[in-house]
Protein backbone atom coordinates (compact mmCIF):
# COMPACT_ATOMS: atom_id res chain seq x y z
CA UNK A 1 0.00 0.00 0.00
CA UNK A 2 2.78 2.39 0.90
CA UNK A 3 4.51 1.55 -2.37
CA UNK A 4 1.34 2.35 -4.31
CA UNK A 5 0.99 5.75 -2.61
CA UNK A 6 4.64 6.56 -3.30
CA UNK A 7 4.19 5.76 -7.01
CA UNK A 8 1.14 8.05 -7.21
CA UNK A 9 3.09 10.89 -5.59
CA UNK A 10 5.99 10.40 -7.99
CA UNK A 11 3.71 10.41 -11.05
CA UNK A 12 1.96 13.59 -9.88
CA UNK A 13 5.25 15.32 -9.14
CA UNK A 14 6.57 14.46 -12.60
CA UNK A 15 3.41 15.81 -14.23
CA UNK A 16 3.64 19.08 -12.29
CA UNK A 17 7.32 19.44 -13.18
CA UNK A 18 6.59 18.87 -16.90
CA UNK A 19 3.75 21.46 -16.91
CA UNK A 20 5.98 24.01 -15.16
CA UNK A 21 8.79 23.58 -17.68
CA UNK A 22 6.45 24.06 -20.63
CA UNK A 23 4.99 27.21 -19.07
CA UNK A 24 8.46 28.60 -18.39
CA UNK A 25 9.52 27.81 -21.98
CA UNK A 26 6.48 29.62 -23.30
CA UNK A 27 7.24 32.67 -21.15
CA UNK A 28 10.89 32.94 -22.18
CA UNK A 29 10.45 31.88 -25.86
CA UNK A 30 10.78 35.39 -27.42
CA UNK A 31 13.94 36.09 -25.44
CA UNK A 32 15.44 32.73 -26.30
CA UNK A 33 15.28 33.44 -30.12
CA UNK A 34 17.20 36.68 -30.67
CA UNK A 35 17.94 35.80 -34.29
CA UNK A 36 14.23 35.97 -35.19
CA UNK A 37 13.85 39.28 -33.34
CA UNK A 38 16.88 40.71 -35.14
CA UNK A 39 15.60 39.55 -38.52
CA UNK A 40 12.20 41.18 -37.91
CA UNK A 41 13.86 44.45 -36.90
CA UNK A 42 16.16 44.36 -39.89
CA UNK A 43 13.17 43.82 -42.18
CA UNK A 44 11.39 46.83 -40.73
CA UNK A 45 14.51 48.99 -41.17
CA UNK A 46 14.87 47.79 -44.78
CA UNK A 47 11.24 48.66 -45.58
CA UNK A 48 11.70 52.10 -44.07
CA UNK A 49 14.85 52.63 -46.14
CA UNK A 50 13.06 51.57 -49.33
CA UNK A 51 10.20 53.98 -48.60
CA UNK A 52 12.67 56.79 -47.95
CA UNK A 53 14.55 56.08 -51.19
CA UNK A 54 11.30 56.08 -53.16
CA UNK A 55 10.32 59.44 -51.73
CA UNK A 56 13.71 61.08 -52.31
CA UNK A 57 14.47 62.70 -55.75
CA UNK A 58 16.50 60.53 -58.09
CA UNK A 59 20.15 61.39 -58.42
CA UNK A 60 21.18 63.10 -61.66
CA UNK A 61 22.33 60.74 -64.36
CA UNK A 62 24.54 61.54 -67.38
CA UNK A 63 21.38 61.66 -69.54
CA UNK A 64 19.93 64.38 -67.31
CA UNK A 65 23.03 66.56 -67.58
CA UNK A 66 23.05 69.53 -69.97
CA UNK A 67 24.12 68.27 -73.42
CA UNK A 68 27.50 69.33 -74.79
CA UNK A 69 26.72 71.60 -77.78
CA UNK A 70 30.22 71.14 -79.23
CA UNK A 71 29.51 67.47 -80.01
CA UNK A 72 27.26 66.51 -82.91
CA UNK A 73 26.25 63.60 -85.11
CA UNK A 74 27.84 65.13 -88.23
CA UNK A 75 31.33 65.34 -86.73
CA UNK A 76 31.63 69.02 -87.64
CA UNK A 77 33.70 71.30 -85.40
CA UNK A 78 31.92 73.83 -83.19
CA UNK A 79 32.22 77.43 -84.33
CA UNK A 80 31.59 80.83 -82.85
CA UNK A 81 29.49 83.66 -84.27
CA UNK A 82 29.67 87.44 -84.19
CA UNK A 83 26.74 87.81 -81.79
CA UNK A 84 26.00 89.74 -78.62
CA UNK A 85 23.42 89.83 -75.86
CA UNK A 86 19.95 90.58 -77.24
CA UNK A 87 20.65 89.67 -80.89
CA UNK A 88 17.94 87.73 -82.71
CA UNK A 89 18.76 84.31 -84.16
CA UNK A 90 17.11 81.24 -85.61
CA UNK A 91 18.30 78.13 -83.76
CA UNK A 92 18.21 74.58 -85.09
CA UNK A 93 16.62 72.26 -82.49
CA UNK A 94 14.61 69.04 -82.27
CA UNK A 95 11.72 70.10 -80.06
CA UNK A 96 12.72 70.40 -76.42
CA UNK A 97 15.75 68.21 -76.96
CA UNK A 98 18.75 70.55 -77.16
CA UNK A 99 21.28 67.87 -78.11
CA UNK A 100 22.63 67.26 -81.61
CA UNK A 101 23.60 63.61 -81.37
CA UNK A 102 20.95 62.07 -83.64
CA UNK A 103 21.07 62.72 -87.38
CA UNK A 104 17.88 60.72 -87.98
CA UNK A 105 15.58 63.10 -86.07
CA UNK A 106 13.74 66.07 -87.66
CA UNK A 107 15.09 69.52 -86.78
CA UNK A 108 13.31 72.89 -86.99
CA UNK A 109 14.46 76.51 -86.88
CA UNK A 110 12.87 78.80 -84.30
CA UNK A 111 13.61 82.40 -83.34
CA UNK A 112 15.30 83.12 -80.00
CA UNK A 113 17.38 85.86 -78.40
CA UNK A 114 21.07 85.58 -77.62
CA UNK A 115 22.02 85.71 -73.95
CA UNK A 116 25.78 85.52 -74.32
CA UNK A 117 28.45 84.41 -76.80
CA UNK A 118 31.86 83.23 -75.59
CA UNK A 119 34.19 81.40 -77.93
CA UNK A 120 32.34 78.59 -79.68
CA UNK A 121 29.49 78.46 -77.15
CA UNK A 122 26.38 80.64 -77.42
CA UNK A 123 23.83 80.93 -74.63
CA UNK A 124 20.29 81.18 -76.00
CA UNK A 125 17.40 82.69 -74.07
CA UNK A 126 14.11 80.86 -74.44
CA UNK A 127 11.15 83.06 -75.40
CA UNK A 128 9.15 81.43 -72.59
CA UNK A 129 12.00 81.69 -70.05
CA UNK A 130 15.06 79.61 -69.30
CA UNK A 131 18.16 79.16 -71.45
CA UNK A 132 20.27 76.56 -73.24
CA UNK A 133 23.65 76.42 -74.97
CA UNK A 134 24.51 75.86 -78.62
CA UNK A 135 27.20 76.88 -81.11
CA UNK A 136 27.35 78.96 -84.29
CA UNK A 137 27.03 75.73 -86.27
CA UNK A 138 23.32 75.60 -85.42
CA UNK A 139 22.46 79.31 -85.52
CA UNK A 140 21.34 81.68 -88.30
CA UNK A 141 21.79 85.37 -87.47
CA UNK A 142 18.47 87.20 -87.89
CA UNK A 143 16.81 90.58 -87.65
CA UNK A 144 17.42 93.88 -89.45
CA UNK A 145 17.63 97.58 -88.78
CA UNK A 146 14.86 100.05 -89.65
CA UNK A 147 15.16 101.00 -93.32
CA UNK A 148 17.38 98.04 -94.18
CA UNK A 149 14.74 96.17 -96.19
CA UNK A 150 12.66 97.56 -99.04
CA UNK A 151 9.61 96.58 -101.07
CA UNK A 152 10.30 93.57 -103.28
CA UNK A 153 13.06 92.13 -101.10
CA UNK A 154 13.00 88.43 -100.30
CA UNK A 155 13.41 87.89 -96.57
CA UNK A 156 13.56 85.31 -93.82
CA UNK A 157 10.44 86.05 -91.80
CA UNK A 158 9.18 84.73 -88.49
CA UNK A 159 5.87 82.90 -88.55
CA UNK A 160 4.78 81.72 -85.09
CA UNK A 161 8.51 82.11 -84.25
CA UNK A 162 9.52 79.61 -86.96
CA UNK A 163 11.73 80.48 -89.95
CA UNK A 164 9.75 81.02 -93.15
CA UNK A 165 10.39 82.89 -96.40
CA UNK A 166 8.51 85.93 -97.65
CA UNK A 167 8.52 88.95 -99.96
CA UNK A 168 8.23 92.50 -98.62
CA UNK A 169 5.06 94.22 -99.84
CA UNK A 170 5.09 97.46 -97.85
CA UNK A 171 7.42 99.35 -95.48
CA UNK A 172 6.07 102.05 -93.19
CA UNK A 173 8.67 103.01 -90.60
CA UNK A 174 9.16 99.99 -88.36
CA UNK A 175 6.12 98.18 -89.81
CA UNK A 176 7.02 95.74 -92.57
CA UNK A 177 4.22 93.98 -94.45
CA UNK A 178 5.28 90.65 -95.94
CA UNK A 179 3.62 87.91 -97.95
CA UNK A 180 4.86 84.43 -97.10
CA UNK A 181 6.00 82.34 -100.06
CA UNK A 182 6.35 78.88 -98.51
CA UNK A 183 3.06 78.47 -96.68
CA UNK A 184 0.29 76.25 -98.16
CA UNK A 185 -1.27 77.35 -101.47
CA UNK A 186 -4.80 76.73 -100.23
CA UNK A 187 -4.59 79.26 -97.39
CA UNK A 188 -6.55 82.47 -97.73
CA UNK A 189 -4.61 85.55 -98.78
CA UNK A 190 -5.25 87.18 -95.39
CA UNK A 191 -3.40 84.28 -93.73
CA UNK A 192 -0.38 84.72 -95.98
CA UNK A 193 0.12 88.43 -95.24
CA UNK A 194 1.45 89.75 -91.94
CA UNK A 195 2.91 92.95 -90.49
CA UNK A 196 6.25 92.36 -88.77
CA UNK A 197 8.90 94.43 -87.00
CA UNK A 198 12.46 94.81 -88.37
CA UNK A 199 13.59 92.37 -85.67
CA UNK A 200 11.42 89.64 -87.22
CA UNK A 201 12.68 90.14 -90.79
CA UNK A 202 16.08 89.27 -92.31
CA UNK A 203 17.03 90.37 -95.82
CA UNK A 204 18.28 87.52 -98.00
CA UNK A 205 21.42 87.80 -100.13
CA UNK A 206 22.29 85.98 -103.33
CA UNK A 207 24.45 82.87 -103.32
CA UNK A 208 25.21 80.19 -100.76
CA UNK A 209 23.96 82.06 -97.69
CA UNK A 210 22.45 80.80 -94.44
CA UNK A 211 18.67 80.67 -94.76
CA UNK A 212 18.69 80.37 -98.56
CA UNK A 213 17.62 77.30 -100.50
CA UNK A 214 20.09 75.43 -102.70
CA UNK A 215 20.22 72.30 -104.82
CA UNK A 216 22.43 69.57 -103.34
CA UNK A 217 23.80 66.47 -104.98
CA UNK A 218 21.35 63.79 -103.97
CA UNK A 219 22.14 60.81 -101.78
CA UNK A 220 20.23 58.79 -104.38
CA UNK A 221 20.03 59.58 -108.10
CA UNK A 222 18.31 62.98 -108.08
CA UNK A 223 19.52 66.24 -106.64
CA UNK A 224 17.50 67.58 -103.73
CA UNK A 225 16.32 70.91 -102.36
CA UNK A 226 18.01 71.86 -99.09
CA UNK A 227 17.96 74.80 -96.71
CA UNK A 228 21.42 76.14 -95.86
CA UNK A 229 22.06 76.42 -92.10
CA UNK A 230 25.77 77.06 -91.51
CA UNK A 231 29.08 76.89 -93.33
CA UNK A 232 31.78 74.71 -91.79
CA UNK A 233 35.11 74.63 -93.61
CA UNK A 234 34.56 72.91 -96.95
CA UNK A 235 31.07 71.79 -95.96
CA UNK A 236 27.63 73.19 -95.25
CA UNK A 237 25.21 71.93 -92.64
CA UNK A 238 21.86 71.72 -94.45
CA UNK A 239 18.29 70.70 -93.70
CA UNK A 240 16.48 68.44 -96.12
CA UNK A 241 12.82 68.39 -97.17
CA UNK A 242 12.26 65.69 -94.52
CA UNK A 243 13.67 68.16 -91.92
CA UNK A 244 16.57 65.85 -91.30
CA UNK A 245 19.99 67.46 -91.26
CA UNK A 246 23.13 66.41 -93.10
CA UNK A 247 26.56 67.72 -94.02
CA UNK A 248 27.19 68.49 -97.71
CA UNK A 249 30.44 69.44 -99.45
CA UNK A 250 30.38 72.94 -100.95
CA UNK A 251 31.32 71.42 -104.29
CA UNK A 252 28.05 69.43 -104.20
CA UNK A 253 25.86 72.54 -103.77
CA UNK A 254 24.33 74.82 -106.42
CA UNK A 255 22.93 78.21 -105.39
CA UNK A 256 19.42 79.14 -106.53
CA UNK A 257 18.86 82.72 -107.73
CA UNK A 258 16.45 84.60 -105.45
CA UNK A 259 14.47 86.42 -108.14
CA UNK A 260 15.25 85.09 -111.62
CA UNK A 261 13.53 86.67 -114.62
CA UNK A 262 11.16 83.92 -115.72
CA UNK A 263 8.65 83.66 -118.55
CA UNK A 264 6.09 81.16 -119.77
CA UNK A 265 7.67 78.25 -121.63
CA UNK A 266 11.07 78.69 -119.97
CA UNK A 267 12.99 75.58 -118.93
CA UNK A 268 13.67 75.44 -115.19
CA UNK A 269 14.62 73.10 -112.38
CA UNK A 270 12.14 72.77 -109.50
CA UNK A 271 11.63 70.63 -106.39
CA UNK A 272 8.82 68.12 -106.09
CA UNK A 273 8.59 66.48 -102.64
CA UNK A 274 12.19 67.53 -102.05
CA UNK A 275 13.70 66.08 -105.25
CA UNK A 276 14.69 68.19 -108.25
CA UNK A 277 13.10 67.77 -111.69
CA UNK A 278 13.32 69.58 -115.03
CA UNK A 279 10.16 71.54 -115.81
CA UNK A 280 8.57 74.20 -117.99
CA UNK A 281 7.01 77.42 -116.68
CA UNK A 282 3.27 77.54 -117.40
CA UNK A 283 2.39 80.68 -115.38
CA UNK A 284 4.19 83.43 -113.46
CA UNK A 285 2.11 84.29 -110.37
CA UNK A 286 4.05 86.95 -108.48
CA UNK A 287 5.82 85.12 -105.65
CA UNK A 288 4.97 81.71 -107.08
CA UNK A 289 5.65 80.00 -110.39
CA UNK A 290 3.34 77.40 -111.93
CA UNK A 291 5.25 74.64 -113.69
CA UNK A 292 4.78 71.27 -115.32
CA UNK A 293 7.58 68.89 -114.40
CA UNK A 294 9.01 65.96 -116.35
CA UNK A 295 9.37 62.76 -114.36
CA UNK A 296 7.63 63.97 -111.19
CA UNK A 297 4.87 61.75 -109.80
CA UNK A 298 2.19 64.17 -110.95
CA UNK A 299 1.00 65.03 -114.43
CA UNK A 300 -0.77 68.16 -113.24
CA UNK A 301 0.90 71.59 -113.06
CA UNK A 302 1.93 72.71 -109.57
CA UNK A 303 3.30 75.89 -108.05
CA UNK A 304 6.74 76.54 -106.59
CA UNK A 305 7.90 79.55 -104.56
CA UNK A 306 10.49 81.90 -105.97
CA UNK A 307 13.80 81.21 -104.36
CA UNK A 308 13.30 77.52 -105.15
CA UNK A 309 13.27 77.77 -108.98
CA UNK A 310 16.44 77.81 -111.09
CA UNK A 311 16.51 78.52 -114.84
CA UNK A 312 18.17 75.87 -117.00
CA UNK A 313 20.77 77.66 -119.04
CA UNK A 314 20.49 76.87 -122.71
CA UNK A 315 23.58 75.19 -124.05
CA UNK A 316 25.35 76.99 -126.86
CA UNK A 317 25.00 75.28 -130.23
CA UNK A 318 28.25 73.80 -131.52
CA UNK A 319 30.02 75.91 -134.08
CA UNK A 320 29.83 74.72 -137.65
CA UNK A 321 33.11 73.52 -139.07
Amino acid sequence: MKQYRLAVVLVATAALWSWGCKKKEAEVKPAEKPAEVAATAAGAVGQAAEASAAAAPAAATPADAEPDPTKNAWNLPARGAALKDGDRVFVLTQGKDRSYGDATKPYRLFAHDVGDAKGDVITIKELAGGSFKTTGLFVIAAGSQAGEVKVGDLVLAEWASELKHAMVQKVEGDKITVRYTDLPDNWQESQLVKVLSPREVTRQKEGLQAGNFAFAKGVQSRDELVLLVAESGDNWLVRQFSQRVRSVAKSDLRPIPLKPALKVGQAVEVPWVGQVYPAKVTKVLGTRIEVKADGAQTKEPFTVAIGQVAPIEAKAAPKAK
